[in-house]
């Protein structure tokens, strides 16, 4: 055994059936992302004021948005209602992180990039996020399979359509039963 692997100690977990699914569809190495993550765990706040959480968001979305990028695609990172004078929810609304590293208010179809915009009750906690994360990746793997098997259809039904148009011979001379003659 080689000396980093006899170091290590072996550790069960028991994780959501639907995640680990949709981990291993994405290619990802469960064992080597809860190692990285226990790694983390040594972190232990000093500061628990309202910018500092602000700032863990930020390195969190840093974190993310070249995933994002990558996939050209947005997911929910908090979530807020509009209540009535009586208390009553009048509309529910998200906020997204886009590729670009902005965010998007769904309620006021708008963007903006300062996070501070965002009351810290709305955002989701950050397991939510990472759920949010794994289902759009996932989804958009899926969609991009999808779309590469529904381009090389459309590109071999062109093909096919281009082939029988150009092999069919232009001007063809019918010749009918009765104008035809015999030689002997």
């Amino acid at each position: 055994m080689s000396e980093p692997e006899a170091k290590k100690q072996k550790l069960t977990l028991s994780v959501d059936k639907e995640v680990v699914d949709r981990a291993k569809e994405l290619g990802l190495n469960l064992s080597e992302i809860t190692e990285k993550v226990l790694r983390g765990f040594a972190f232990s706040p000093k500061d628990e004021s309202k910018t500092e959480v602000y700032a863990k968001y930020k390195e969190l979305f840093a974190t993310v948005l070249p995933l994002l990028k990558d996939y050209d695609a947005s997911i929910e990172v908090a979530r807020d209602v509009q209540l009535d004078d009586s208390g009553n929810v009048v509309m529910e609304f998200s906020i997204l992180l886009t590729p670009a590293g902005t965010f998007w208010n769904q309620d006021a179809e708008a963007g903006f990039s300062e996070i501070e915009k965002i009351p810290l009750y709305t955002f989701h906690e950050p397991n939510k996020i990472l759920a949010n994360l794994i289902t759009r990746l996932t989804n958009e793997k899926q969609d991009r399979r999808e779309r590469l098997r529904e381009l090389e259809m459309a590109k071999r039904i062109v093909l096919a359509m281009s082939e029988s148009l150009h092999s069919k011979p232009k001007d063809t001379l019918r010749v009918t039963p009765d104008k035809r003659k015999s030689r002997k």
